[in-house]
């Protein structure tokens, strides 16, 4: 049965032809909903995917989200088990389905491993496979075939020469493996994301290994029966990378960010980056240094490009927006680049307000607009929502978000099971420093062991949030006792 997330924030503008063109809307329920990727669907409507703990399991599962074209919530869809399940990248299927790629705990070898997700029209899934070893491997991005097949990009630390390597896995129409390869070297390697380029394949992300300096930008070019042709790295002394890819006839645009900085001697954080790829021959068409100096993190999680080859993409910052930016919170932003010019007036949009909100995956739409979606704490129910934000071919951006605090028939309740007081949620896993509980309402104890049944930590929880800080990378399984209950889940701990 589908289980339905709660629609909370809506917006409401005037109608052109019938109607909105350019809305804000965030989905959620009371807890962590986390918006990755987003497709325009043949109806006009939307796609997204993500991961979120407000449907009744305990921790974190992969899901479909399905609006209209005006954003009104249609059914959504959990993928996963008893551990944390993500989804990261979707695309429409041959047979109008969907896949999803991205990583589990609740299956495989061990670790996390990739997940694969197929889907009906409907979300409702046909199958799911894993792929990887006893360690830690995450699949980022995915491409289908013309056979029907699938080849999924990420990262692993079961395979390849040392640390993580960039892991590429090609599969029939059913999900059974015909070919992986991993690249890399003794240091950190990994795939972003990738696009299906004629009889080829080219892979983004960064690598540690190889290079100008401590990271720079990684591209493989595989011939799709996995025989490797050209590979390129882009980058100067500091930390360069790319997150994702796309390409129109005779071009590639590659977003991510970069660590260079032409102010000599300034440690001004990262900078997004927008590169064109022709013949080989690469450019830089956006880069947030060109416009000064800035002390912050801005990054470009995904690109499109629309109408007349201008270039669009969207991430988070941490350099312009709102004030809590000087506490390293980020600000959701979309920029636009128009063919063969730059400047600052062509940015789209920055938004968000209290607590960090980021866009993470953008597409183009049948009429020329732009659709991105991403995660917002502001105006969330829980600790974050997903949002999704339509902006029409004139980037005409919506006024506000305004908050229904009257549930109309357009809210969406989660369905037959209703969330109590009772009910708890662990989030983030990965963790990097803190794990949030959700759902204990008095005093709490919470015990940590290893995979191997040692205790590695214990103690009360204050403020639903317990330190991992001085936990190892690794799986462990957290306990949490309330009075005579008691609530087991697994949780990771990841540093990079």
């Amino acid at each position: 049965m589908k289980m339905r997330i709660l629609v909370l924030a809506l917006c409401v503008f005037p109608l052109v032809s019938g109607q909105t063109l350019h809305w804000i809307k965030t989905y959620g329920n009371s807890g962590y909903d986390f918006g990755e990727d987003v497709k325009q669907t043949l109806d006009t409507g939307y796609i997204a995917t993500g991961a979120s703990s407000s449907f009744p399991s305990a921790t974190a599962d992969a899901y479909l989200l399905k609006v209209d074209s005006t954003g009104v919530f249609e059914w959504s869809h959990p993928y996963g088990g008893s551990g944390s399940d993500w989804g990261e990248k979707v695309v429409l299927t041959l047979d109008s389905g969907y896949a999803i790629a991205g990583y589990t705990n609740s299956f495989g070898a061990g670790g996390f491993d990739f997940y694969l997700i197929r889907a009906d029209s409907l979300g409702d899934p046909e199958w799911t496979k894993t792929y990887g070893g006893t360690d830690w491997d995450y699949g980022r991005s995915l491409v289908q075939l013309d056979d029907s097949g699938f080849i999924l990009v990420g990262e692993t630390y079961s395979f390849g020469e040392g640390n993580r390597d960039a892991y590429i896995i090609r599969t029939d129409k059913n999900g059974d493996t015909l070919w992986t390869r991993t690249y890399g070297g003794p240091e950190d390697d990994y795939a972003s994301d990738i696009i299906l380029d004629g009889d080829s394949i080219v892979v983004v992300g960064g690598t540690r290994s190889f290079g100008a300096g401590d990271e720079d930008g990684l591209i493989l070019k595989y011939h799709i029966d996995g025989t490797i042709g050209t590979i390129r790295y882009i980058g100067q002394i500091e930390q360069d990378y790319f997150t994702s890819i796309t390409q129109e006839d005779t071009f590639y645009v590659l977003g991510g960010a970069r660590s260079y900085h032409h102010d000599s001697g300034c440690d001004c954080g990262k900078d997004f980056w927008i590169y064109k790829i022709v013949n080989n021959v690469d450019t830089i068409l956006a880069d947030t240094s060109w416009t000064g100096t800035s002390f912050g993190d801005d990054i470009a999680n995904d690109v499109a490009v629309g109408l007349n080859n201008n270039t669009f993409y969207g991430g988070s910052t941490t350099s312009w927006g709102n004030p809590d930016i000087s506490l390293g919170l980020t600000d959701a932003f979309l920029g636009k680049h128009l063919n063969n010019y730059y400047s600052v007036f062509d940015y789209v949009k920055n938004f968000g307000q209290i607590n960090s909100d980021a866009v993470n995956g953008i597409d183009t739409c049948y009429d020329r607009g732009l659709v991105s979606a991403g995660t917002m704490k502001y105006l969330s129910t829980g600790g974050y929502n997903m949002f999704i934000a339509r902006v029409d071919e004139f980037n005409s951006w919506a006024p506000g978000i305004d908050v229904v605090t009257d549930m109309t028939s357009e809210n969406i309740t989660l369905g037959h099971e209703q969330l109590n007081q009772q009910y708890f949620a662990v989030f983030p896993t990965p963790a990097y420093e803190w794990i949030n509980v959700m759902g204990v309402q008095e005093l709490a104890f919470y015990r940590i062991t290893d995979m191997n049944g040692r205790l590695v930590q214990d103690g009360t929880i204050d403020s639903n949030e317990i330190s991992v800080a001085l936990l190892d990378n690794g799986v462990y399984v957290l306990q949490v006792l309330v009075g005579k209950l008691e609530y087991i889940v697994r949780i990771a701990v990841l540093r990079g």
